[in-house]
């Protein structure tokens, strides 16, 4: 059963929005309009409860607003019970209450910036959106604009694992409040301007710790079971990371301290990049290790590769479509 707020309006707005199914449906032929009731119900109706609590004034355009953009997420199979991926309705159902003040003044910027987030992340395997989920219902309070709230999003997105975010998201961070920004990164405000500095020129350094673990990032896997790699893949060390080559196929492989990404490449870059041997990194018949610290790697010792660059160190085998990224350098 709905809301008394949420039938209201749809009662008293019944003509228009009947329009917009009406031309959504023209639009998208394969529009499951029960699909799109059931959103209304789930996703759409505690988000109206949120935003007539904070302005119940705005309350009706945003929520109009939210309707509209959520016809088009339920046709393109982003949102409601039959979408492709859960994320769109976890973020307008967790972040509705901590983001109505936002949502209230700016809806369709508001609700647009977090489902295309979402999105974004699921499109990367390993990035645990969960996490960004609950960062930022403890964050969206204390911006007080969507280009604060992207911001923020950003560096909770490149903690939550996007490596590749991580410069963008720290060029952004100097555009927040020092207190916003050191909270959103889980540091004291005095701290701030040092550790920003330090994880702008230290990839592999966390904040939460002295060090980042030498064991580093695995990623990687075979196509049939979900990963990139049709074939063990070959790697060469570039100025952002490793190029791979995995059959006639080449990829980016960027890493730090927060997590590890797999992103499209091309022929060009890796012939381009360099395949530098590690000799910081020991390979003999027992496996790898750097220094007295043996480095976890499911493949055996025999055909064990090392190649090191600016961003680390990529171990890797002709018997694993796994890659292990490390600190270090050559």
């Amino acid at each position: 059963m709905l809301s008394p707020a949420l039938t209201g309006l749809l009662a008293s707005r019944r003509s228009l929005l009947n329009q917009q199914v009406a031309e959504a449906r023209q639009r998208w032929p394969n529009l499951d309009t029960a699909a799109f009731s059931i959103f209304v119900a789930q996703t759409l109706d505690p988000l109206c409860l949120a935003l007539a609590a904070v302005d119940e004034a705005a309350m009706p355009a945003a929520t109009e607003a939210a309707f509209e953009l959520g016809l088009e997420l339920v046709a393109q199979g982003l949102a409601g019970p039959a979408a492709r991926l859960p994320w769109v309705d976890a973020a307008w159902q967790q972040l509705a209450v901590p983001a109505a003040s936002l949502i209230a003044t700016a809806p369709l910027a508001t609700l647009g910036a977090l489902s295309n987030a979402v999105v974004r992340m699921h499109e990367v395997p390993g990035v645990r959106i969960d996490a960004w989920l609950q960062r930022m219902a403890a964050l969206a309070p204390r911006c007080d604009s969507t280009a604060a709230l992207r911001s923020v999003g950003a560096l909770c997105a490149w903690q939550a694992g996007m490596a590749h975010l991580r410069e963008a998201a720290l060029a952004q961070a100097d555009g927040l409040p020092v207190a916003l920004a050191a909270e959103a990164m889980g540091v004291d405000e005095m701290q701030w301007p040092s550790l920003r500095s330090q994880l702008g020129s230290e990839r592999w350094w966390h904040p939460q710790g002295a060090a980042a673990s030498a064991q580093g990032q695995t990623v990687g896997g075979f196509t049939g079971l979900g990963g990139p790699f049709a074939a063990p893949p070959e790697l060469r060390a570039s100025a952002e990371g490793f190029i791979a080559r995995s059959g006639d196929r080449h990829y980016l492989l960027i890493a730090d301290a927060f997590g590890g990404v797999v992103l499209p490449a091309s022929a060009a870059e890796f012939a381009a990049a360099q395949a530098t041997p590690a000799t910081q990194l020991l390979i003999d018949s027992r496996g790898a290790r750097i220094g007295t610290t043996d480095i976890a790697y499911a493949a055996p010792a025999d055909g064990l590769v090392a190649v090191a660059g600016p961003a680390g160190i990529a171990l890797y085998s002709p018997w694993s479509h796994h890659v292990r990224l490390l600190p270090g350098a050559a």
